[in-house]
């Protein structure tokens, strides 16, 4: 089956089939031992599966695997030629705290292969925002014909359960951008009166603020919200 983080999000909440019945890892370190047999062998898309099941298994309850499993995952996206992605990986780790010896080696590795001025240049491409269990919560930002861009979020809510039955909700949210390139906020997005969302980018960061009341949330399930911190992964957006 298609690896979870790899389905589009808008189908995730419709899936009936558990999303990663093939999964062969039960603990932590055996997870470990087969990321990095597959890590070792070059199957380097395999190794990032194992190792989000060794996240899940230690995520909010053991620093030090925690710790381990973020960075296995930054080397085997740097190895899968993935750059942004170890960044959204060395970003978890610096938000959490995790200050190691090998985070600390890692972080000189992911930001020497980023383009960073690339990514800066402008608002055009892929934003991810951690959910939780090794998933993230998307927003694409796309140049509107003309002038202006246009922002499509994909926020998800992981829940205890991802691998078995998918995120526990998803929504969907997108309109059109207006604003500096810096400071911009959504329009012709469908939100209810007295509802915004707002977007704040320095750098490849990007913060979402939105309003929070009663009908503001109604782009997706129980619990799904677009604001938070985002980093950016891709310059270029997904079709």
């Amino acid at each position: 089956m298609m690896p979870l983080r790899h389905i589009p999000l808008m189908l995730l909440g419709l899936l009936a089939l558990p999303v990663l019945a093939e999964q062969s890892c039960d603990t932590p370190a055996q997870c470990n031992q087969e990321g990095t047999a597959a890590y070792q062998a070059g199957r380097f898309e395999a190794a990032i599966e194992s190792f989000e099941r060794q996240l899940r298994r230690v995520e909010n309850e053991d620093e030090a695997g925690l710790e381990l499993a973020v960075n296995n995952l930054m080397l085997a996206n740097l190895r899968a030629g993935d750059a942004g992605m170890a960044r959204a990986w060395l970003q978890l780790a610096l938000d959490t705290n995790l200050y190691g010896s090998a985070t600390r080696h890692n972080l000189i590795k992911v930001t020497q292969a980023l383009d960073y001025p690339a990514l800066s240049a402008s608002p055009v491409g892929r934003y991810l925002r951690y959910s939780g269990q090794a998933v993230w919560s998307e927003l694409q930002i796309s140049e509107i014909p003309g002038g202006g861009y246009h922002a499509s979020f994909a926020p998800l809510r992981a829940g205890a359960r991802v691998e078995e039955y998918g995120p526990a909700a998803v929504g969907e949210l997108e309109g059109k951008l207006v604003g500096d390139a810096v400071q911009m906020r959504l329009e012709d997005a469908a939100l209810n009166a007295g509802c915004a969302v707002s977007l704040l980018r320095e750098g490849i960061s990007l913060r979402v603020l939105e309003v929070f009341a009663d009908g503001c949330q109604d782009y997706g399930g129980m619990g799904i919200s677009v604001s938070g911190d985002y980093i950016k992964v891709d310059a270029q957006v997904r079709p």
